[in-house]
């Protein structure tokens, strides 16, 4: 049984975002729409500016 950390993101675009854990710490980022994929290793300090950038963009109030 493997306890690896994965996250499966179906969009609502017909989009996929796969996240799983990568070489001790980092990540590993799979983006895939429309028959193209992109694969990327990503170092714990790539992943956490991600991870700011993601929590900077959701933080921002939603103007309806």
């Amino acid at each position: 049984m493997s306890d690896e950390i994965e996250t499966i993101i179906q969009t609502e675009e017909g989009g996929q975002v796969v996240i799983c854990e990568w070489d001790n710490g980092g990540a590993w980022l799979k983006l895939s729409a429309n028959r193209a994929s992109i694969y990327t290793p990503l170092t714990r300090a790539e992943a956490e500016q991600l991870l700011a950038g993601l929590q900077a963009i959701l933080a921002k109030e939603v103007v309806a």
